[in-house]
């Protein structure tokens, strides 16, 4: 650790880093951001003179280095709608019993809305997000965080998977105006079912021009929960009306961007710190086994083993 005993951070990545995640530190007590890698270094060296961060040429690099806190034994994935006040609430009722058996559950996501708070144009120009090959597409940004939801509230595995992911958008143009092929997803959808026997269903397009945005409703025995964007919870019990239970958040317009994904990412974050001091976790962070099963589920859908009718 540093002198002052704040934890030094180091970031792999500039985009989403710069515009959310260094920012969101502020609101940490006893964490520092100290390091920056970026697979383009210039990229790397804005953020750096922004921030006041040292920059290494890869992830490799930095991991290694003196400006970095290494904690024994700690392995989180950021999964940080994990952190976000309503949808916890949602597991605690389901945990809890509150809406009976878990029967289905649905999540969409119609527009896209970008976790970095910029705004989503369906001419966006082409980057990595673009290139399937680089990790880029809508299934992996935000699917591999509702497949987690799925399994965080309803402690059960994904035991089947059905889906396809599609590119609508052929070509952008990239910042020099050269005309690129998209190779990543811009569409994606599954039914998934847990070992429990609850069905779930994920739709995700960044080619809607018109939508809820985050939308989740889930289906009980005995109830039903609507989460509507990022900060609505209503429960309601047959033959009743939905009534709001929104859970208050603490960060409301603190963090930049005002959305859930900064503010979760706070809660998450603010966790990891009294961890690596040694206190156990309140809550229930994504492991890397964590990832690893989503990534399975991801791997099934892009597989898109559909059946072709004549």
């Amino acid at each position: 650790m540093s002198p002052s005993n704040d934890i030094r951070i180091g970031f792999v990545g500039s985009g989403f880093a710069r515009r959310v995640q260094i920012p969101a530190l502020a609101f940490v007590p006893g964490a520092k951001a100290t390091a920056i890698a970026s697979g383009h270094r210039a990229n790397a060296e804005a953020v750096a003179r922004e921030f006041g961060l040292q920059v290494f040429g890869d992830g490799t690099e930095l991991a290694r280095s003196a400006d970095v806190d290494r904690p024994d034994r700690l392995a989180w994935i950021d999964h940080e709608l994990r952190y976000e006040p309503n949808r916890r609430r949602a597991r605690e009722l389901m945990r809890s019993n509150a809406i009976g058996e878990v029967r289905h559950v649905e999540l969409s996501l119609k527009p896209y809305l970008r976790g970095d708070g910029r705004p989503q144009a369906s001419d966006a120009p082409w980057t990595w997000w673009s290139d399937d090959s680089r990790g880029g597409g809508i299934l992996g940004a935000v699917g591999s965080h509702l497949i987690d939801l799925c399994r965080f509230w309803t402690g059960s595995e994904i035991t089947y998977v059905a889906g396809l992911v599609e590119t609508f958008v052929k070509q952008r143009k990239d910042e020099s105006g050269t005309l690129r092929p998209v190779t990543a997803d811009d569409f994606a959808s599954c039914v998934l079912q847990t070992g429990s026997g609850a069905v779930a269903t994920i739709t995700l397009s960044t080619v809607a021009h018109h939508g809820p945005g985050h939308y989740g409703q889930v289906t009980g025995s005995e109830g039903t929960l609507v989460l509507s964007g990022e900060t609505k919870l209503e429960l309601g019990k047959p033959g009743g009306p939905l009534e709001d239970i929104s859970a208050p958040d603490d960060l409301w317009e603190q963090t930049k961007p005002n959305n859930m994904w900064a503010r979760s990412f706070v809660r998450l974050m603010r966790e990891m710190v009294q961890v690596i001091r040694g206190s156990a976790p309140q809550s229930e962070p994504a492991t890397f086994r964590d990832g690893w099963q989503v990534q399975r589920v991801l791997d099934a859908i892009r597989g898109g083993r559909g059946v072709q009718l004549d």
